[in-house]
């Protein structure tokens, strides 16, 4: 039996991903370089240490070790700073039905847990009994372990977990973790979740998946 529900962040609940897109852009332009809204779209899951070398690669921009962690602070810092993030409709809405219905919840995002705080206010983080942010795990997705850290805290089973993605690398994750898996085709079209066990236009539809467990 499904008890818990594992939400993915950007793309997911908050449209966001323009945002970090533009922040990344950003920091390659004043290097020289540039990037694609698409590639960062494709790599949405890994943490900004790992899609810094793919973006390398892509703009042809060397940036030495030594200077990383400084360059993806900025990123973020100018991130925060430019996001003028919405949710998508009925997310939490949504969310909180599911709550209702006797799911435990739990966010499981990559990125950088002040990131996460831009996103969801205190009181919407309430509804999560878990939250997960890219600080809180060695290997980002496609990895499973976020998903499999959070299953953990939750203090269920595997087979009781279902994922909610909108990336391909969200996706993988969850199925390297042997969870189900539901698409939600807000970023990407579905030619790119074809991994998920089901697919959604948008979140609001996740309601008829989940039946009510108690009231």
């Amino acid at each position: 039996m499904i008890k818990a529900i594992l939400f993915d962040l950007d793309g997911v609940i908050v449209d966001s991903l323009y945002f970090h897109y533009l922040a990344w852009e950003n920091m390659f332009n004043k290097l020289g370089g540039s990037v694609s809204l698409n590639t960062v779209l494709l790599h949405e899951g890994r943490n900004s240490f790992e899609i810094l070398p793919i973006l390398m690669e892509e703009s042809k921009i060397f940036i030495p070790e030594e200077d990383r962690e400084k360059l993806i602070n900025e990123k973020r810092e100018y991130y925060r700073s430019i996001a003028k993030l919405t949710y998508y409709p009925e997310a939490f809405e949504t969310i909180k039905e599911l709550k209702n219905r006797g799911f435990k919840l739990a966010l499981v995002t990559a990125c950088a847990r002040k990131n996460m705080e831009l996103s969801v206010d205190k009181e919407n983080q309430k509804l999560f009994d878990v939250i997960i942010s890219g600080q809180d795990v060695a290997k980002a997705k496609p990895n499973p372990d976020p998903y499999l850290t959070a299953q953990q805290k939750l203090g269920l089973e595997i087979n009781e977990c279902v994922v909610i993605e909108n990336a391909p690398l969200g996706v993988q994750a969850a199925k390297a973790a042997n969870m189900i898996c539901i698409g939600i085709e807000s970023t990407l079209g579905r030619e790119y979740l074809q991994k998920a066990d089901f697919v959604v236009n948008e979140i609001k539809e996740l309601t008829g998946f989940f039946p009510v467990l108690k009231r």
